[in-house]
């Protein structure tokens, strides 16, 4: 008798390729609070997208690699005000394109100064296109 067996049989299941529709807790966007309210499609993938561009990518070990923004790698760095509107546009792409719901993003507007990024981001989804008010953050060049 052997401790391994002669052969194997797996049970392959059949694995479906729908995507489930998202839920998130719904976010006031102005003041960054849980609304308490379950939202559901593109109003989820919008709490997603502001979640995610929140977020340090590779800070938080509960997070995974994929998730997040790199932002956060032009603090500080002394980087001329076209070069932090270029990276910074490619970085919201690069976060958000992560989703399966996202299919494209487009960032414009870009524009620094006085240590502020301000942006408009067009995200397309599954669902549709959806325009993003303009995405601000503080960038302490």
């Amino acid at each position: 008798m052997s401790l391994f067996p002669a052969y194997v049989v797996e049970d392959i299941e059949e694995t479906n390729d729908e995507i489930e529709t998202p839920k998130e807790y719904g976010i006031d966007f102005n003041t960054g609070q849980l609304t308490g309210i379950i939202v559901e499609g593109i109003e989820a993938v919008k709490v997603w997208c502001y979640l995610a561009l929140q977020v340090a990518r590779y800070r938080y070990f509960i997070c995974s690699w994929e998730y997040g923004s790199e932002l956060e790698d032009l603090y500080g760095k002394g980087y001329s005000a076209e070069h932090i509107e270029v990276e910074a546009a490619r970085m919201i792409e690069e976060c958000l394109l992560t989703n399966d719901y996202i299919s494209a993003v487009s960032v414009t507007n870009a524009s620094y100064i006085n240590g502020r990024f301000k942006a408009e981001i067009f995200v397309t989804t599954i669902y549709g296109e959806e325009t993003s008010d303009t995405y601000e953050t503080e960038v302490a060049a």
